[in-house]
């Protein structure tokens, strides 16, 4: 018995270390003198003056603190962070936001104003490396309209994560009506060369092709038909609500939609588990 429980520590401690982020990106992306790899890409980082850094998402901390270990004594990069909790240890030359999750605050909102002023200001010389992980939808906001303000936006994000829609519609919808996503952000810093690193919050091959596909700056014209059936089908979905609320004052029986807390505590079960029966299978 206590040779099981011993063993069952280390695989607990090996899978904690297997899941761990920065740990993660130093073994996914590393650096030889000025030669920085990922995969089979390659970037001598003398070919840039400057290092420019976008940090989106529940890991964005954890993401920047590993980037900062792949990088040093590279580290000469500014950029912003927009994460939902504050900073532990601020790196200098980063801008924090605490931003509103699952619905957008105004710290979303100046995250947003200040990616954007960023991306506009590089260059051919400038490296750029989007970081992007779970609940960034709401992280950063900025409406496509100017005459929109936040208490639309919040109110559109509120209606959307309520109404019991899967999320490929939802996200459909969301960038079509902002300013930083489909691509945008990309679109705003064209000139640049850019690096992206993403953390998954859903099972492998699960994920939304469009939440990385970032060379595609406008919706496309068959997403903006699929955006079209979404929108009227949300629309009578919650207008339905609202008929039946003012019928009945009671409770309306409807799916309850997965929240961004409970996607990314469904996730990271499924990661533990999977590196768990990985390093069990390891030991016998």
């Amino acid at each position: 018995m206590p040779h099981l429980k011993q063993l069952a520590r280390q695989i607990f401690h090996e899978t904690l270390a297997a899941i761990d982020i920065p740990a993660t990106m130093q073994r996914k992306m590393w650096r030889r003198g000025t030669v920085l790899m990922c995969g089979e890409t390659r970037i001598d980082l003398r070919d840039f003056e400057k290092l420019r850094v976008v940090a989106i998402g529940k890991a964005a901390h954890a993401m920047v603190e590993g980037l900062a270990l792949v990088l040093a004594p590279f580290v000469r990069m500014e950029g912003v962070v927009s994460a939902p909790t504050a900073a532990r240890k601020r790196l200098a030359g980063m801008k924090y936001f605490v931003g509103g999750h699952p619905v957008p605050n105004a710290e979303s909102w100046m995250a947003a104003e200040a990616i954007l002023a960023l991306l506009k200001k590089c260059d051919e010389k400038t490296l750029v490396f989007f970081l992007l992980s779970g609940g960034g939808s709401a992280l950063v906001e900025l409406p496509l309209d100017p005459a929109q303000t936040l208490e639309d936006v919040q109110k559109l994000h509120r209606a959307l994560v309520t109404c019991g829609a899967p999320i490929e519609a939802i996200n459909t919808v969301r960038k079509h009506f902002s300013a930083v996503k489909g691509g945008r952000l990309a679109a705003a810093g064209h000139n640049a060369t850019k690096v992206t690193l993403a953390v998954s919050d859903v099972p492998v091959g699960k994920e939304p092709a469009q939440c990385l596909r970032h060379r595609k700056p406008i919706p496309r014209h068959f997403e903006t038909h699929i955006f079209r059936c979404y929108w009227e089908w949300m629309t009578c979905f919650i207008q339905r609500i609202a008929r039946r609320k003012r019928k009945d004052s009671s409770p309306v029986a409807t799916t309850r939609p997965m929240t961004g807390r409970w996607r990314k505590r469904r996730s990271t079960c499924w990661n533990s588990w999977m590196n768990c029966g990985k390093h069990t299978r390891g030991n016998g």
